[in-house]
Order: C-alpha cells, then sequence, then structure tokens
C-alpha cells in the first residue's frame, strides 16, 4: 500500500513525538510504501529551519536516513481543494499512485476524496488494528474523523 505523508505529519512525528512517530514507525516496519515528494520534503525543511534552527537540522538529517521512498513532485496540478496549497500533495499522489493521503490537515479531511483516501494519524491507526484483524479494504467512514 502507497502512502503519501503530508508536512504536518512528518512535523508531528519528528518534533513532537509521540503517537504520530510510533504510527510512522509501524508503518515503516510493516509493508507499506511512505512517499514523501520534493514538494512535502522542501516544506518541511524550511519550517524546521524557519522555526526549530538547530534542532531542524539535527531532525531533518536523520528524517533524511530513514527508508521513506522520496520521489519528485509532479509539475501538473490535479484536482480542486479550499488550501491551494495542498494540491501539490494531491498532485503528488494522483502521479505517484497512492492509495492514501496520511495528513492531520483538516481540510484534506474534509474533501471528500475517495481516491486516494485521506487518514488522519488516528484514522491510520485504526485502519491498521482493522487490518490486523483480518480485514481488507480501504473504509474511512468507519475510521474515527472520517
Amino acid at each position: 500500500m502507497r502512502i503519501m505523508l503530508d508536512t504536518n505529519v512528518l512535523i508531528s512525528a519528528f518534533v513532537f513525538g509521540g503517537p504520530t512517530k510510533e504510527l510512522l514507525l509501524k508503518l515503516l516496519s510493516k509493508d507499506y510504501e511512505l512517499y514523501v515528494s520534493d514538494y512535502v520534503d522542501r516544506e518541511f525543511r524550511e519550517k524546521l529551519e524557519l522555526k526549530w534552527t538547530e534542532k531542524g537540522k539535527k531532525v531533518y538529517n536523520l528524517y533524511r536516513q530513514l527508508s521513506f521512498c522520496f520521489c519528485e513532485s509532479t509539475t501538473e496540478q490535479s484536482g480542486e481543494l479550499r488550501d491551494v496549497k495542498d494540491i501539490p500533495v494531491l498532485s503528488d499522489a494522483l502521479y505517484h499512485r497512492a492509495d492514501i493521503i496520511l495528513s492531520g490537515d483538516k481540510d484534506f479531511l474534509e474533501a471528500g476524496l475517495t481516491h486516494p483516501m485521506v487518514y488522519s494519524p488516528s484514522m491510520m491507526r485504526e485502519y491498521m488494528e482493522y487490518r490486523e484483524k483480518g480485514n481488507s479494504g480501504l473504509l474511512p467512514e468507519d475510521f474515527g474523523d472520517g
């Protein structure tokens, strides 16, 4: 399963830790392909350097050593979203055929996308528990924030 990560998930996991960090570590240890586009990578780095200068550089270097699928961003813009800054993330998810966009962004979560699906970190945890019980499918209406 291909999962495109949004910047807010990376910040939550790498700066604040907690459940989102645990989720990413679990996803990395399973059969999930975690994609980070050039757009998200650049935005993540810029936010780290702007808000957490020294810590940000260390965090960024650590994150780049993990087994994410770093991928190029497409120049084609696809989809319509209320927040135009989310369109490159959606476009990259479509371009790289992601099954899920993992984001804590309320605009994404309320956009009603069906492919790719949009899961918050808490929805993804519930989905993983659902799958671990032998169930299949992508059913966002069955998971927390959906």
